[in-house]
């Protein structure tokens, strides 16, 4: 029973974890000039093997490209969000920062006369 523990331990936080991000795959990305690289067609950009590119101001993508060592390009961005703007709170997202910081978030004003 001790051992069972610190699984549902485990499993009540990751519960209560949100993903904001998503996953896509693009196979077979090599880039044909130059060995030892991947190539994302999207944007022209080589990518070498092991390593993130993270776009920024650029098509208005935010997104983190990753160059696996089998040339899989892991392609991670922001997820769907289910924000609301109010009177108060506005949806921003800042293209000059890299991902994940660019990804859509709420700003809310403050009353700056409140004391």
């Amino acid at each position: 029973m001790q051992a069972i523990l610190p699984i549902l331990l485990l499993l009540c936080i990751l519960s209560g974890h949100k993903v904001s991000a998503d996953l896509r795959y693009r196979g077979n990305a090599v880039h044909p000039d130059y060995p030892g690289q991947c190539y994302y067609e999207e944007l022209r950009q080589p990518i070498p093997k092991n390593q993130s590119y993270k776009p920024i101001n650029r098509d208005g993508r935010c997104e983190s490209i990753y160059c696996r060592q089998d040339y899989v390009i892991e392609i991670e961005f922001c997820g769907r969000h289910n924000l609301q703007p109010n009177e108060t709170c506005r949806i921003e997202s800042d293209m000059r920062r890299a991902y994940p910081a660019c990804c859509p978030r709420l700003v809310c004003q403050t009353d700056s006369n409140f004391i």
